[in-house]
């Protein structure tokens, strides 16, 4: 297999927050893409974008969280992975935190990854390990701020100057260095998951980074094999990429037309999924992530505190707004 190139995001939001702090001047605008239609944007430019990806007759809905205007968090589901309750964040569970959630404004909602059962790969969040993390598995790494990074689950990942407050972890690469790995190309398919009724062609879902440090997330409902799915993240901009949840029942995205304070809906979804996003709203039962607004000051962002100690109880993890020095000190190290 290719050596995994790390792709990390907060080298341009330290530009970003060093020259407007700085020079007074705003960078530049996150700008409209061709072949990708804005779903949403703020002051400071296009938040997602989406389209319609087709692979040899295979239709794809594709979503791009833009670096620079969005963060990420991940939450618990009902029954997976197994949460240590009145430990796990109040903020991370089940269902949307809109009075946590609610100042910055919800962006994007869909999926996560297998359940701890099917043994693809472990997860923590703030703080709170859930299930042991394995390595070499493709993880996806936030932070406090919502900042990601992706990458192969080793010592040197996801390096000492990110302080990761949530891991989710999904079998081996399916993309590295912009191709489609040996794994992914692989005649076993079922190493790629316990499809329904053994048949390994089933409706997917993945989650990557382009060359620009966005996160694309692309899905279908058909049904497709592993390296079908790999083919159209990387047809999306993609160069790393992990596979998400898979089967009929699970793959569930949704993204709204402007960022959502307060629960909503949205317009934006997988053709034919078997369930209408709206169901993050009050709660589910499998792991999700949800992508938030940058505010709109490129020189702030959003922060929250982290757990300093499992105490037993529920901790709600509040948004902070963090500007100016203080941004451009924290993420000039990294």
């Amino acid at each position: 297999m290719a050596a995994l190139a790390l792709v990390t995001f907060g080298a341009s939001l330290a530009r970003d927050a060093a020259v407007a702090s700085t020079s007074g001047v705003a960078p530049a605008y996150e700008r409209a893409q061709a072949g990708w239609a804005v779903a949403s944007a703020s002051r400071r430019g296009v938040m997602v974008d989406d389209k319609m990806i087709d692979v040899s007759g295979v239709y794809y809905r594709a979503i791009r969280l833009h670096a620079r205007t969005t963060l990420l968090r991940w939450h618990v589901g009902s029954q997976a992975p197994p949460a240590r309750y009145g430990q796990v964040p109040a903020d991370a569970g089940p269902a949307l935190a809109s009075a946590s959630a609610g100042p910055a404004g919800g962006g994007a909602v869909f999926n996560g990854a297998f359940k701890v059962g099917a043994n693809a790969g472990g997860s923590m969040v703030d703080g709170v390990t859930l299930s042991p993390l394995r390595a070499g598995d493709m993880t996806i790494a936030l932070d406090a701020a919502g900042h990601w990074k992706m990458g192969m689950w080793a010592p040197n990942f996801p390096g000492a100057a990110f302080h990761a407050i949530a891991l989710r972890q999904n079998l081996m690469p399916l993309i590295a260095n912009g191709r489609l790995t040996r794994a992914a190309l692989s005649s076993d398919e079922f190493i790629w998951g316990d499809p329904l009724n053994h048949q390994p062609l089933e409706p997917r879902s993945a989650l990557g980074i382009d060359a620009h440090d966005n996160l694309v997330y692309v899905a279908t409902m058909a049904h497709v094999s592993p390296s079908a799915i790999g083919t159209a993240l990387l047809a999306a901009g993609a160069v790393e990429g992990m596979e998400l949840d898979i089967n009929p029942y699970w793959p569930i995205l949704g993204a709204p037309f402007h960022a959502l304070h307060a629960p909503g809906t949205y317009p934006v979804q997988i053709p034919e999924s078997e369930h209408n996003p709206t169901i993050y709203n009050t709660g589910w039962e499998r792991d999700f992530f949800v992508a938030l607004a940058e505010p709109d000051q490129w020189n702030c962002s959003w922060t929250s505190p982290g757990l300093g100690a499992v105490t037993g109880r529920a901790q709600p993890q509040p948004l902070h707004r963090v500007c100016v020095s203080a941004l451009a000190s924290r993420t000039a190290s990294r």
